[in-house]
Order: C-alpha cells, then sequence, then structure tokens
C-alpha cells in the first residue's frame, strides 16, 4: 500500500494504491516555495497514515530523476525541487521509504503494463504539450540514456533549424497563428483547431503544419529506434481525430522517394491524467523488489 504523489507545475495529485487501484484522489495548487510544498506533503501523509498502513511515498515529478543520487536534475517551472537531496530529505520528513520517477516515464511505465501497450517490451511514449518529451523502453526496460536525456525527442531539430518540441507543439502554433492575426491576446490551440473546423485559411494552414511537423518526427523515432507501437500523451491527445491526421501526413511523407513500408504504429494513451499516479506506484512496486 503506498502513498502516490505526483507533482505537476500546476497541481499536486496524490492516492492511495491498493491491490491495483487508485483510491481516495485527491489534490491541491502547486507553486509556493519549498517550505509550502513539503508541509503540505507532510500533512497528506499523516491525514492517509491515520486510515492506511502505507508502506512507501512514491512520487512522479517534472526533470531529470538520478536514481543513483536521488536528486532530481535538469529544470522545471518548480525550481525549488531540483539540485538537491530530494529522495532523502522527503524519507526523513515522512519516515517512509521514497521513491521517485520522471513524470514522462510514470505515464510510459502505466501504458507498457497495464495500458494500451500492455506486454509490449519495445515502445516509445511521446509527450505532447508545451512542448515534446516522452520516454524509451526497450526490452520492458526504460533506457535513461548515458546523459539522463533519453526520450528527450523535443530536441531533435525537424527542419534544419526548429526543435520538434516548437514545430510539433499546438501551443506554439497557437502563439504563431496568433501573432499572424496581430492578436495582443494569444489563442489557445484549441481555439485555432476550432477555427480551422469553421474554415479559418490562416488556422487550417498552421493545423496541416503541425500534423505534418508531428508525421516527420514519429517517422524519424520509428526508423531510429524501430519500437513496436508509439503511444501519444499530453494534453493534445484529447483532439478527435489526432492520429487519424497523423497517418494522412505519415502516408505523404512515405511517398517522398524510396522508403521501407514499415508504417508506425500509433496509439493514443488510456489513463489520462492517472498515469503518472500509476507509473509512480509501478515504480515503488519494481524498486523495492
Amino acid at each position: 500500500m503506498y502513498l502516490v504523489i505526483d507533482i505537476g507545475g500546476s497541481s499536486v495529485k496524490s492516492a492511495i494504491w491498493h491491490q491495483g487501484e487508485l483510491l481516495e484522489q485527491e489534490q491541491f495548487p502547486s507553486g509556493g516555495d519549498w517550505e509550502e510544498m513539503l508541509g503540505q506533503i507532510i500533512a497528506l501523509k499523516e491525514r492517509k497514515s491515520q486510515f492506511y498502513r502505507l508502506e512507501a511515498v512514491s512520487f512522479s515529478l517534472p526533470g531529470i530523476v538520478n536514481e543513483a543520487t536521488g536528486v532530481l536534475e535538469g529544470a522545471s517551472s518548480l525550481a525549488y525541487l531540483h539540485g538537491f537531496a530530494f529522495r532523502e530529505v522527503m524519507s526523513k520528513a515522512l519516515d517512509l521509504p521514497v521513491y521517485m520517477e520522471n513524470d514522462a516515464n510514470c505515464a510510459a511505465l502505466a501504458e507498457q503494463r497495464y495500458g494500451v501497450a500492455k506486454k509490449k517490451q519495445n515502445v516509445l511514449f511521446v509527450v505532447i504539450g508545451t512542448g515534446i518529451g516522452g520516454t524509451i523502453i526497450s526490452d520492458g526496460q526504460i533506457r535513461r540514456g548515458h546523459h539522463l536525456f533519453g526520450g528527450e525527442f523535443g530536441m531533435m531539430l525537424i527542419n534544419g533549424h526548429d526543435e520538434w518540441a516548437i514545430l510539433g507543439s499546438a501551443v506554439h502554433m497557437a502563439r504563431k497563428v496568433s501573432l499572424a492575426k496581430g492578436l495582443s491576446e494569444p489563442l489557445s490551440g484549441q481555439e485555432i483547431f476550432r477555427l480551422a473546423d469553421e474554415g479559418d485559411q490562416l488556422a487550417c494552414e498552421a493545423v496541416e503544419e503541425l500534423y505534418h511537423y508531428l508525421a516527420l518526427g514519429i517517422y524519424n523515432l520509428q526508423y531510429i529506434i524501430d519500437p513496436e507501437m508509439i503511444v501519444l500523451g499530453g494534453g493534445i491527445s484529447a483532439k478527435a481525430g489526432l492520429i487519424e491526421n497523423i497517418q494522412r501526413h505519415l502516408a505523404l511523407i512515405m511517398d517522398y522517394g524510396q522508403r521501407s513500408p514499415l508504417f508506425p504504429k500509433l496509439a493514443l494513451c488510456k489513463f489520462g491524467n492517472e498515469a503518472n499516479l500509476i507509473g509512480a506506484a509501478i515504480t515503488a512496486m519494481e524498486v523495492s523488489q
């Protein structure tokens, strides 16, 4: 029985993991500073301990998790989480064993162990949000890379200059269209998709370009890593017709010239907002064994 906690840029989600289920899910706003965050998590653990015999606490975190040191490296909007012995400090404060994993890795574990990629051993999980990140699962295990940068798909230079994290992001697409329209307040990606559905030419062109760049990045990943399946997550995964439109552009890319007939197999994530919590529980179960 674990307390699982997903610390995100805007909110902290939590649940009790017991016998393969998430119980008593709740959340509170993130932000503030380290002292405030630590105090809220201690209070959460103390409340749950009144009703559950907790074995450990497991975290889904933004940034690069160094398993050896227990330090959260890299960067995120919650800068105060990074650069110190997070696991050790948390374990002392909570008086329980503490486990930690990157948030994209947690979501990938959830999908590969229990979700759309269940029983598949070689899977890519691509998170498409403000930027693009993800996870490589090879032979059933997360491949972190020598510098712990495995899965940083958004760093690919897609057009020779711009990163996939920009060209494949609906957020950046919306900013570009808003600038072209001379708007003082930027539109959201959802609003650009709506305008495209209504026939707005500028929005239609931007959406088609977004699908093209998403397809181009996926094509490259398929032929570099050769997974069984590529699972798409993040905010854009809720967009109706996403896979069909990416596949349409993949078909065009396959006709550019002499290409292998291998067509990427795509799937949408199953667990949505619960994926990080499930992955945190999987991390605790597997690391503690």
